[in-house]
């Protein structure tokens, strides 16, 4: 599906849909939790219809009634062989792998698409290697196909704390289940910090703590714990808005729209929310001195970020970008790709990208969606002020995150024509 979205002002409220992030954890939680539970998640997308699969796999029931997800929490283990299909979603991928374990006795095969295939799992290979637990990976370009089988048992873990915090956050969730003590010593620094902190937030809303050591750098989760979604079995667990969503429409009112954003917090761990106080630093620091913004906790802001960049009198230089490469596209690569397109100059570097700002955008060209949620809605932003239109080819992309995008764009003043289908 093609959308050409045209130069024009935005205004008013939006109010962002629920945080993914939050939504995958308390859906797991609750499944985790052996009585029927409540969360309130107004917009289902389909990295979260994934987990919904995931969870109803492993033998919990879950059903959509007004926007809240009723969660029938998993009885006893597994016996069968089952598949798990994650579509596209890595945290549904790198979090149920671990919880699986805990739970099956027989082989329980993970299948998804995109680039999924390519995501890297050696984290969880030398956890299976050091046990003794079976997988085989025929997983690739052509898609996710991962077996395993096998008992998780409580250990001292030993991970790389800046490949992904999925891994962390996956044994996390899993591990207070069995029945000793675990710890996770990170062997360098961990990044995308608060991601961590979301799990761990939401695994105390339902009973079961950890415990971080920053200094040594290791996690403690006591083992023997169950997860308790009896809290949320009337009033709902209410997920809270996202600010990853958020970030499009900031960088909106940062370019001269009148955007007001609802539904997210200020008081809220997602790292996330740094987005408002970066675009603070785009408009406060002078065209005469270069801008330095380090996205090393925040990599899923990056493209609605560099279209503020992009825009900013002077340079600007995104550091500590790398982990971009491995989304669902390669995003430092199409985030410079699209912007020059659009006639912006960025030069992208190997974990970094260079802004030299321009006055103006010219747009009048198609781009392409990368198979990116987060693409398409960047690039609809930047074509708000540009000169001339700008046609996205693949905008049913959004689909992964922000399914209403297009109708939210709509309601402030957005100007777009679609063909093929609907959006």
């Amino acid at each position: 599906m093609k959308v050409k979205v045209y130069p024009c002002k935005l205004s008013g409220e939006v109010k962002v849909p629920a945080s993914k992030s939050y939504a995958h954890r308390a859906l797991i939680c609750a499944a985790l939790s052996g009585v029927e539970s409540r969360v309130e998640c107004a917009e289902l997308n389909d990295d979260i219809r994934a987990t919904m699969r995931a969870v109803t796999a492993l033998g919990a029931k879950v059903r959509v009634e007004g926007g809240v997800l009723i969660v029938k929490g998993i009885e006893g283990r597994v016996a069968e062989d089952i598949v798990i299909d994650c579509g596209e979603s890595g945290s549904t991928l790198r979090f149920m792998i671990p919880i699986a374990l805990t739970l099956c006795d027989g082989y329980v095969r993970f299948v998804g698409g995109g680039k999924l295939g390519e995501r890297p799992l050696g984290e969880y290979f030398s956890v299976f290697d050091a046990q003794g637990i079976y997988y085989r990976n025929n997983s690739g370009k052509d898609g996710l196909d991962l077996t395993v089988r096998g008992d998780l048992i409580a250990d001292d873990f030993e991970l790389e704390g800046n490949i992904s915090s999925q891994f962390i956050s996956g044994l996390l969730l899993a591990v207070p289940r069995l029945d000793y003590d675990s710890t996770i010593t990170l062997s360098k620094p961990l990044e995308s910090k608060d991601y961590v902190r979301m799990t761990m937030d939401v695994m105390s809303k339902y009973g079961v703590t950890a415990y971080y050591d920053s200094g040594a750098r290791k996690f403690t989760a006591f083992g023997g714990q169950k997860y308790d979604s009896a809290p949320y079995s009337e009033r709902p667990y209410a997920v809270e808005g996202d600010w990853s969503q958020a970030a499009f429409f900031y960088v909106a009112r940062a370019l001269g729209h009148d955007v007001r954003v609802a539904g997210v917090s200020n008081m809220s761990v997602q790292g996330d929310k740094v987005i408002a106080d970066m675009l603070d630093m785009v408009k406060a620091v002078g065209a005469d001195r270069m801008l330095t913004l380090d996205v090393k906790n925040v990599p899923d802001i990056v493209p609605a970020l560099s279209v503020a960049c992009a825009l900013r009198k002077g340079g600007t230089h995104i550091i500590n970008a790398g982990r971009l490469r491995i989304k669902e596209c390669d995003r430092l690569h199409a985030a410079a790709e699209g912007l020059n397109a659009l006639g912006a100059k960025v030069k992208e570097g190997k974990e970094d990208m260079f802004f030299d700002g321009v006055e103006k955008l010219e747009g009048g060209v198609e781009l392409p969606d990368y198979h990116d949620h987060r693409m398409v809605m960047t690039f609809a932003i930047a074509a708000t002020v540009c000169e001339k239109p700008v046609v996205i080819d693949g905008a049913e992309s959004v689909s992964k995150s922000y399914p209403a995008f297009f109708k939210d764009f709509e309601k402030l003043g957005g100007k777009y024509e679609i063909s093929d289908k609907e959006v």
